[in-house]
């Protein structure tokens, strides 16, 4: 590829990203989101177990790492994207958030607006009509195949940051389960802001040539590129009961990982015969909906996890900074003695942490099931700030009600609240 003078304007652009305050909007979300995952900590717990600042800064170190993952990957694959097809993709998901906030997701968006494209080839005429020409017209001009490479690299690359944070964002709830029980949970849901410089098509760009033969493979035709940075945002969120948050992290990165590697597959394959973009697209849908569902029924065919036990006190999370999480103690895990003592509630443990006010010993059974032993001092007047936080118990009457809502569902709660306060 020939580089064609200017280094001036790639820096202009880089200048201008850190200027755009789309991107300021998009941390500001993420530091409220997490802001309010930490009240909710406070009024079930009265005590907060994750930073909004610590999380919002380590979402935006992973997320530049992510996006320039996907930028490299999809500048090395070739994905030239037409500016007016991002904003098509861009009002396909704000469309279908109104349906459901889960659908906010490219995954939907691209694999419909190609379904609308094919209906649009098929009749062109309608652009003509009065208010809907414009889009009409655009959809009949899109190019889906660079979208939904797009979206599979993004959700490979997802797949890599979901692995990587390993559920360090996941909050612990109770909430009601199947059988009207109190239960533990952990609400996984990560964001990070992921900058992406994209290659777009232009007459006369700073880019021009290949860098191989066929480049770019899903933009066949284009000659001349500039290149487009914009802020993005990748994230999942996820309620389980039946896993601990590491372990429905992995599960999730190894799902997301092969829904991306066989949706870029049917798109390469599309790429070269075009009639098998409409499998693609479908698969972009269905196969991100069948994650969604296939989550769902694995929780139902597991029993809760973080319940109790019968074997001692087992511990539903770990506060920061407390000499539980110096001496690796984790959640999940299972305090079956204390200073010898054994425990089975936690009416049990505070009275045994006393038994020697100076040092406590306890016996730990892992998430292995094996048995360790760990010990810490105990400083005078706090020895009933070990810092864990135990599953529900019978007494247990506060819990989260974790029912989803489309965004229009959303406004009618408000408005209805405004009106019952008036």
């Amino acid at each position: 590829m020939a580089f064609q003078g200017d280094t001036l304007s790639v820096l202009a652009g880089f200048g201008g990203f850190l200027l755009n305050p789309v991107f300021y909007l998009f941390l500001l979300f993420i530091y409220l989101h997490y802001r309010r995952q930490m009240l909710l900590e406070r009024q079930l717990f009265a005590v907060r177990i994750q930073f909004p600042l610590q999380q919002t800064i380590r979402s935006l170190g992973m997320g530049i790492t992510g996006g320039l993952l996907i930028s490299l990957l999809a500048a090395a694959l070739g994905v030239v994207i037409q500016i007016q097809d991002l904003w098509l993709l861009w009002g396909f998901a704000a469309v279908l958030a109104l349906i459901r906030l889960r659908f906010l997701c490219f995954a939907y968006a691209a694999g419909l607006l190609t379904l609308f494209h094919a209906i649009a080839r098929v009749f062109p005429d309608v652009s003509a009509v009065p208010g809907i020409g414009t889009v009409w017209s655009m959809l009949v001009q899109a190019k889906p195949v660079p979208l939904l490479a797009l979206v599979a690299i993004m959700h490979l690359i997802e797949a890599f940051l979901v692995r990587w944070n390993r559920g360090r964002d996941a909050s612990p709830l109770f909430v009601e389960g199947q059988r009207g029980r109190i239960v533990g949970a952990y609400l996984l849901h990560s964001f990070w802001v992921t900058p992406l410089a994209l290659f777009v098509p232009v007459e006369a760009g700073s880019f021009s040539g290949a860098l191989y033969p066929s480049w770019p493979f899903f933009a066949p035709g284009a000659a001349s590129f500039a290149l487009l940075l914009l802020p993005s945002v990748t994230g999942f969120s996820v309620l389980t009961q039946t896993e601990t948050p590491a372990q429905r992290a992995g599960q999730i990165s190894r799902q997301l990982a092969l829904y991306a590697v066989v949706l870029l597959g049917l798109t390469a394959l599309a790429a070269l015969w075009m009639p098998l973009i409409l499998l693609a697209a479908l698969f972009s849908l269905i196969g991100h909906e069948g994650l969604f569902w296939l989550s769902q029924w694995q929780e139902r065919q597991k029993a809760p996890y973080f319940i109790q036990s019968t074997q001692g006190v087992k511990v539903m999370a770990v506060l920061p900074g407390t000499p539980a999480e110096e001496i690796g103690i984790r959640p999940g895990e299972i305090i079956v003695k204390v200073n010898g003592v054994s425990v089975r509630n936690k009416e049990d443990l505070y009275p045994a942490l006393q038994v020697n006010p100076a040092f406590c010993k306890m016996e730990v059974l892992t998430l292995d099931g094996e048995v360790k032993f760990v010990q810490c001092a105990v400083y005078a007047g706090n020895h009933h700030q070990l810092g864990i936080i135990v599953v529900p118990d019978a007494n247990t009457r506060v819990f989260v009600d974790m029912q989803q809502a489309s965004v229009v569902q959303l406004v009618k709660q408000k408005l209805e609240k405004l009106n019952l306060g008036a």
